[in-house]
């Protein structure tokens, strides 16, 4: 067990190191909303540290999975509670090549959790990190990689029978040239989570929650999911999700599958029916992608979900 632990460590520091290495670095930290229901650190700073312990998890999406050079994009989530489970702090990186644009960021979330009666417990976070993104410039027709601040905030609100949070997980993300006008504006939405899990039976757990998003000058976004684990072993879910928050607005069904492999190691795929965050997917002839997850959490004292 040693062993294989070694080799998940070195596989996470591995595609950290691809990440911090990348020779191109353009910007759009829209591409990590799709993952929310599986690293929910990607829409809400607040969640850094709610399981307490330490948790690390690895994205990998891909099209066309026997075809070399394919569309690909790689994030990594690490996160966890310090000062006895008041503070929470959250690290993310993402490498995307599944758009126009290939984004590269770096992120980092900290978050301070109130205990409040009936062992429910109130967060509030914010997170701050910085993405590179290409602008156009006129006298050399090239393009010049700027880097771009980025800030968001969140509130989440746990208790055993109900969770719910909300949050603004890109508040700048904004360059102007020198005539006043924007070069760039990222995507700023509002989004609003609700879900209840309960109880079937001795061993299935059933999760419904929702998702609203708002962003200026578009209609409501709104997502629809179901979450199942049976056993604490095998986990099973099915979104519907439409006017997506990402750089276009996209409707697409999402399926998950997990696996609890042991304490410490999980195992997931993710399949899109659209490639959510890119607004040339209609373009390729093979619309879904598919994503494989990977988290390890070496301390963990019970399943969480």
């Amino acid at each position: 067990m040693r062993v294989f632990t070694s080799v998940l460590v070195l596989f996470f520091l591995g595609v950290i190191s691809l990440l911090i290495t990348s020779q191109q670095a353009y910007g759009q930290k829209e591409v990590l909303y799709s993952q929310y229901l599986l690293n929910p650190l990607s829409i809400n700073p607040a969640y850094a540290g709610s399981r307490e312990s330490f948790h690390l998890t690895a994205f990998l999406r891909r099209k066309w999975i026997s075809v070399r050079y394919a569309p690909v994009t790689q994030s990594v989530s690490a996160d966890g509670a310090i000062a006895h489970g008041r503070v929470g702090l959250g690290f993310q990186a993402l490498k995307d090549n599944m758009g126009v644009f290939t984004p590269t960021g770096f992120y980092g979330s900290v978050a301070y959790r109130f205990n409040l009666p009936a062992l429910a417990k109130l967060s509030i976070g914010v997170q701050g990190g910085v993405s590179v993104v290409p602008l156009y410039d006129v006298t050399s027709a090239t393009s010049i990689n700027r880097a771009v601040s980025s800030l968001g905030v969140g509130v989440y609100y746990r208790s055993d029978r109900f969770f719910a949070g909300i949050s603004a997980p890109e508040l700048s993300g904004q360059i102007k040239d020198i005539t006043g006008r924007y070069s760039f504006k990222g995507v700023q939405p509002i989004m609003l989570q609700v879900g209840i899990p309960f109880e079937v039976g001795e061993n299935t757990v059933l999760i419904p929650s929702v998702l609203l998003s708002k962003i200026a000058d578009r209609p409501m976004g709104f997502d629809i999911n179901m979450r199942a684990w049976f056993q604490e072993q095998f986990g099973f879910g099915l979104s519907y999700r439409q006017n997506s928050p990402g750089y276009i607005s996209t409707n697409y069904v999402q399926a998950i599958a997990e696996y609890q492999l042991s304490k410490s190691i999980r195992l997931g795929y993710i399949f899109n029916s659209q490639t959510p965050e890119s607004p040339n997917a209609m373009q390729y002839d093979q619309k879904s992608v598919h994503e494989i997850m990977l988290r390890f959490a070496p301390n963990i004292l019970s399943i969480t979900y």
